[in-house]
């Protein structure tokens, strides 16, 4: 087996400090003949990747993302053959997120003995068409706030926490809904959305768990619909939508589960998409996105011992 580290030195709050501990790690274990690379910029991950699987396409090889969930994200789109590659996800992002489906979440990722020792497991893959995902893509709201987290976070000494509470400030007091036309396993929900999104994990932006029994082994996903019609039915369910307590919000949000779905946004105005955090720029004549779930795909690599959380095991 091939073992190739992918380093995004600019994620979470280590920077630099995260390509010197892999390469001490690395160079302390001559035996396992690995070869490093750092990321240069966004979406290097996926170039990168794609080359890799090129060139040693002739064998397994086990790629080590190391980076945030987003830096996981872009990586895995660039994988062209899920057979012949495993995934391992040292965890340096603020959030970590995709981990959270996980007991003890992002620690027992966080040692590079453990990943190297440790065993996959088959996880399923959000399909969007231009890349892949793992925890959540999302259209509307929640991609708008990702967008601004984003920019923010580049020059954000305080971690995640004081960019998502800007973001949701702002997005809540300029933008509530639009028009999309939604179609999910042949079932149409169009109408007027603050957010749609698509659930493969349970927690996005550090905190907000919505849904939070979400299984990213069963083959599908939690499609969540919502319709704030206003600023301030946003503000009074914002701690009920962070807790999953959806019942209290009422008939403003609807959670169905589906395998996939097609979002179309009739309205000239721009539509924000995002995925595990990351955002993506949807082309302005063409504003629709398609996702569907390649079941027990990614051959993702768990440290012995972990597990998937029970609420998460459903199809295991």
């Amino acid at each position: 087996m091939k073992h190739l580290f992918i380093i995004n030195p600019r994620a979470g709050k280590e920077k630099e400090n995260i390509s010197v501990r892999v390469r001490e790690f690395i160079a302390a274990h001559p035996e396992m003949g690995a070869l490093v690379f750092n990321t240069e910029y966004v979406g290097h991950e996926t170039v990168l990747v794609g080359r890799l699987c090129h060139i040693f396409e002739d064998e397994t090889i086990r790629l080590y993302i190391c980076g945030g969930s987003g830096t996981l994200c872009r990586a895995i789109s660039g994988i062209p053959n899920f057979a012949m590659v495993e995934v391992a996800f040292f965890p340096c992002g603020m959030t970590n997120d995709v981990l959270k489906v996980f007991e003890g979440e992002a620690e027992p990722f966080s040692n590079l003995a453990n990943l190297v020792t440790g065993t996959p497991m088959y996880l399923d893959v959000l399909d969007f068409g231009f890349g892949k995902a793992l925890n959540f893509c999302s259209v509307g709201y929640e991609a708008r706030v990702s967008d601004d987290v984003n920019a923010l976070g580049r020059v954000s000494i305080g971690g995640t926490k004081l960019p998502y509470l800007m973001s949701i400030i702002k997005n809540t007091v300029y933008f509530v809904n639009a028009q999309y036309n939604v179609v999910a396993d042949g079932q149409e929900y169009t109408g007027r959305k603050t957010s749609i999104t698509a659930f493969n994990g349970i927690v996005y932006g550090g905190s907000f768990s919505p849904v939070p029994n979400a299984c990213p082994v069963n083959g599908r996903f939690k499609l969540m619909l919502t319709d704030m019609p206003s600023t301030l039915s946003i503000l009074f369910n914002l701690k009920n939508m962070r807790n999953g307590q959806l019942d209290k919000v009422g008939k403003s949000v609807r959670v169905i589960d589906a395998s996939e779905v097609s979002i179309k946004m009739p309205e000239k105005r721009k539509m924000f998409f995002s995925a595990d955090g990351e955002t993506f720029e949807m082309d302005e004549h063409n504003k629709s996105v398609s996702l569907r779930v390649l079941p027990t795909t990614l051959k993702f690599v768990v440290p012995s011992g972990v597990a998937l959380k029970e609420q998460c095991r459903e199809g295991e």
